[in-house]
């Protein structure tokens, strides 16, 4: 008990140093600004330099709201899951939404002229100001808060699915430490060194010597009458007790309750693209994303070009059917990558690591993602988006949609130039059920921020590009 008391102190003091942090790094942004506006002689100042004092309010109000809206991205908490681009993106969320409303509020308020300008400046030198900040915290001070406050995770499961947490021991080590796994059936593995410290029978032994602060059940076979007795066991010993959500493996979707007359129905959650107004706002996006992309990206699409011409026999394009949203069949257009008819052999195959059907100069494009730029002519036609799961081809599509669960849902959203799953690796050569599971949870928690985040990382993403 008095540990988890300590661990909960802890991340009183986490809160409070970072509230601490952000107000006082942002006020130091915010002076800076005024600085560099008005005193460091960089810009023109038609109506001479206002008082500091007269920004003094302005100011607050912007570190006010700056706190309520870090804290609804849930960065006072202590989450050992998010990676540090995730806080990177959840900052500049929170920035520029605080600009959005000083602007607003600047139009609104016609008592005092303030400077569209300054607030601009405010906008990057918070970003920069805060972000560095928080990465000097994670590098010398959030390790040692976080090897305090990790929890003690017990995992109770069938030897299939604790062999699948021990392949992902990595990313659940980052969610805390595991002190072992429990097996729900009679007999226990012959794994001691994975730390099977016992059965299920022996489960309230267990709890008492081993004192955890978490139980995650993995086995959703089990009857619901010993699911319950687990979740009693646990709650007696203040130990707190979750259900792995991932049923059969493919089912992610987030849940809600829907109650007619009393009687209460669980449901799905839908997608927030089913709504009118976010599928117009990607909508928007793809277009002005697209459009730029195609006049930015003009010089590359010319030398990329030349290069296939010369290289090669063949057309600079290649031009294929793909599923999309709703199984829509359209043509996908691409650089060619490969030798002509490279498919007259074997028929329709995934490409491979070091593919003999490619040429040198595919190869290279293939790696850096550069055949996908004619995609953005597909994009401003609507046949896809600039972000989502990547349209597969009617042939695969018929086998997977009977082989692999829930694969089929993934066609209920546009298909993407880049998506969730690329971003982590998950291409062609890598398990299908793993790329829907990603899909999906692309789907369920869209916003505006995760195409930006994804868009972002898509210039990084080059892991498994063949």
């Amino acid at each position: 008990m008095q540990q988890k008391l300590a661990k909960k102190k802890l991340t009183i003091h986490y809160f409070g140093y970072l509230i601490f942090n952000d107000l006082a790094v942002s006020f130091l942004a915010l002076s800076f600004s005024y600085w560099l506006r008005f005193n460091s002689d960089l810009f023109d100042l038609p109506f001479g330099v206002p008082s500091y004092g007269s920004y003094i309010f302005p100011f607050l109000s912007i570190e006010a709201l700056l706190v309520v809206l870090i804290n609804r991205e849930g960065l006072y908490r202590i989450d050992f899951t998010k990676k540090f681009v995730d806080h990177i993106f959840s900052l500049v969320k929170s920035i520029g939404l605080a600009i959005l409303l000083l602007l607003a509020g600047t139009f609104f308020y016609r008592n005092t002229t303030y400077s569209r300008l300054l607030i601009l400046i405010i906008g990057f030198n918070l970003c920069f100001f805060l972000i560095v900040s928080r990465l000097i915290w994670r590098l010398f001070y959030a390790k040692n808060i976080f090897e305090k406050a990790k929890k003690k995770i017990l995992i109770l499961g069938k030897p299939e699915t604790i062999n699948k947490i021990i392949e992902h021991l990595d990313y659940f080590n980052r969610y805390g430490d595991i002190i072992g796994f429990v097996s729900t059936r009679k007999s226990l593995p012959g794994q001691k060194e994975q730390k099977y410290i016992g059965s299920i029978d022996s489960l309230n032994n267990i709890l008492d010597d081993y004192k955890p602060d978490e139980v995650i059940l993995s086995d959703l076979e089990l009857p619901r009458k010993t699911v319950i007795n687990l979740i009693l066991e646990a709650e007696k010993r203040l130990v707190t007790f979750k259900i792995v959500a991932d049923l059969f493996d493919i089912m992610i979707q987030k849940f809600e309750i829907e109650s007619i007359d009393g009687l209460n129905l669980i449901k799905f959650k839908e997608s927030p693209l089913n709504f009118a107004y976010s599928r117009f706002l990607k909508r928007a996006i793809d277009i002005t994303g697209s459009v730029c992309g195609i006049i930015m990206l003009s010089p590359v699409f010319f030398v990329i070009s030349l290069m296939i011409k010369i290289t090669s026999k063949g057309p600079i394009f290649f031009s294929q059917e793909r599923i999309s949203e709703e199984g829509k069949v359209f043509r996908i257009h691409k650089f060619r990558s490969m030798y002509q008819d490279a498919e007259s052999k074997t028929g329709p195959v995934f490409v491979r690591k070091d593919d003999d059907r490619c040429t040198p100069v595919g190869r290279f494009l293939r790696k850096y993602n550069l055949d996908e730029i004619p995609q953005l002519y597909n994009v401003l036609w609507s046949e896809m988006s600039l972000v989502g799961p990547r349209p597969e081809r009617p042939f695969f599509v018929e086998q997977f949609k009977d082989d692999i669960p829930r694969y089929m849902s993934r066609h209920h959203i546009k298909a993407g130039i880049t998506g969730w799953a690329q971003i982590h690796g998950l291409r062609q050569g890598t398990p299908i059920e793993e790329r829907v599971k990603y899909d999906l949870y692309y789907a369920e928690n869209w916003s505006i921020w995760l195409d930006f985040k994804i868009i972002f990382l898509s210039f990084f993403a080059l892991k498994n590009a063949y």
